[in-house]
């Protein structure tokens, strides 16, 4: 593979780009690819592997290590190479609980239909150590109660390290849904679902969670934890004073989910996300961010943010922003060095200054962003992916119902490039089908490059193989 993956979309920056990659080409995967083993697991697999080359194991000797996590609560440490049983396994429930069901969360089964690990975890490769979260239930009394644990597990033996897991709990002043009536708003661990990949920067670990199904209450949350302690550094909420009363609110709470995607994170430690539908008032002195894009300082506190300017229409027809996870372009020519490409249901690719983002201009607009291509794709649940090559930056879009589409970047702006001759599409309507979008590319040669769609859900996996000739005029696929 040509390098460790240790991060969900190979990088902080989310690009998808796999630059490293040394074996695998459109030459040799058009006709040699094919399934060369399977392996049992023992619930559905929501997050993406990750890994590693080369990793002494006590007693084993070396090996290639490809860690799998699943709904059943299970980290899986399998031979990349050869088939056979784990190298390890860990079954994350502690005695006398379970997973969650889905008839726990009033049948919500956008994940199921059993509940354990859904997030992509995250290794720290310069101490050996994978960080994972675990959602379970316990009962006593015939009262059930819900938990959800950060574990920190060494890669070569799966084994918790002295203070892990730590229970996940955290709570904020705030007047909004679930209040206890003394101005706080708590942690459910319930209804909040760790969806969006972990983040791993500067000593900290970051968790973001949303909800199952939109049921609650819930809010959108960010925690922070030390890498070597795990004690918690920090908290943020993206709707503390969410109304529920407010019909169009109901089921808004401003949920981190990104289809997966996991948190942003530039070089100095700024932390970069989508919010999905909920209230937005911060541009009149409020705290509720829904349908906006954020840049949060490492603390956590609010550094910079934009807003479209349709904002209450994404959210009163169920288009939020936050469907769709942001990936951080690699310094750019121009005036606007420092760019971000966000786009969720409604299919508008926005190009924002991460400087500069632009905040709210109002329901009028214009938006203030470098650029916006208005429905530009279908609807995005996942993300997009980056590739440089000798003829310049692309982005790449694959939204439901849509083509494969290639975006040349020049001079500050986006422009349509190519695309698949096919379209991808889901199989109905319904939330627990929507396909999850997410590509990588590779370079293969002067001026090629390959990538994948993942397709989340209850849809199998599959590949394409993308070609871009120098006249950037050539966009094949292979389902």
């Amino acid at each position: 593979m040509g390098n460790d993956v240790v991060t969900q979309h190979y990088n902080n920056s989310r690009t998808g780009w796999n630059a490293n990659e040394t074996a695998l080409t459109v030459a040799n995967v058009r006709p040699h690819l094919r399934r060369l083993f399977t392996l049992p697991v023992d619930g559905q697999l929501y997050a993406q592997s990750l890994y590693v080359q080369g990793l002494a194991i006590p007693g084993k000797g070396t090996h290639n290590v490809v860690f799998v996590t699943s709904e059943g609560d299970s980290v899986y440490a399998f031979d990349a190479d050869v088939a056979g049983a784990a190298i390890w396994h860990r079954t994350l429930v502690p005695a006398g609980e379970s997973t969650v069901a889905t008839a726990d969360l009033a049948k919500c089964d956008n994940v199921g239909p059993k509940i354990g690990i859904t997030s992509t975890p995250v290794i720290d490769r310069t101490t050996n150590l994978l960080y994972v979260v675990t959602k379970t239930k316990s009962s006593a009394g015939g009262v059930s109660s819900y938990h959800q644990r950060l574990h920190t597990l060494d890669l070569a033996t799966g084994a918790d390290k002295p203070g892990s897991p730590v229970e996940i709990a955290a709570s904020i002043a705030g007047s909004g849904d679930g209040h206890d009536n003394t101005g706080h708003i708590h942690f459910n661990p319930l209804w909040q679902l760790n969806r969006p990949g972990l983040l791993l920067t500067q000593g900290a670990v970051y968790l973001a969670f949303g909800a199952h199904c939109d049921f609650g209450p819930y809010h959108g949350w960010i925690l922070k934890y030390d890498v070597a302690t795990l004690q918690p550094l920090g908290v943020f909420n993206t709707t503390p004073d969410l109304d529920p009363n407010t019909q169009v609110f109901r089921g808004r709470g401003g949920g981190i989910w990104q289809g997966g995607i996991g948190l942003a994170a530039s070089n100095n430690g700024h932390i970069y996300l989508l919010v999905g539908n909920g209230p937005f008032d911060a541009n009149t002195g409020g705290r509720d961010y829904g349908n906006t894009v954020l840049r949060l300082n490492p603390d956590l506190t609010i550094a910079d943010s934009f807003t479209p300017y349709n904002q209450d229409g994404l959210n009163q027809h169920d288009t939020d922003l936050g469907s769709g996870g942001a990936m951080l372009l690699p310094p750019q020519p121009g005036a606007h060095t420092s760019l971000l490409v966000a786009c969720g249901k409604e299919g508008t690719i926005y190009l924002v200054d991460r400087l500069n983002m632009g905040k709210y201009n109002g329901p009028n607009g214009p938006d203030r962003v470098v650029q916006s291509l208005h429905k530009a794709v279908g609807g995005i649940w996942g993300g997009p992916a980056y590739y440089h090559g000798p003829t310049g930056p692309f982005v790449y879009y694959c939204g439901t119902g849509d083509h494969l589409k290639a975006f040349a970047l020049n001079n500050d702006k986006l422009s349509p490039a190519t695309q698949t001759a096919r379209t991808f599409s889901h199989r109905n309507r319904k939330a627990s089908r929507l396909p999850a979008s997410i590509l990588t590319c590779y370079p293969d040669g002067a001026d090629l490059l390959a990538c994948l769609r993942f397709r989340g859900g209850h849809h199998p996996c599959r590949l394409l193989q993308c070609r871009r000739g120098r006249h950037r005029n050539r966009l094949g696929h292979r389902a």
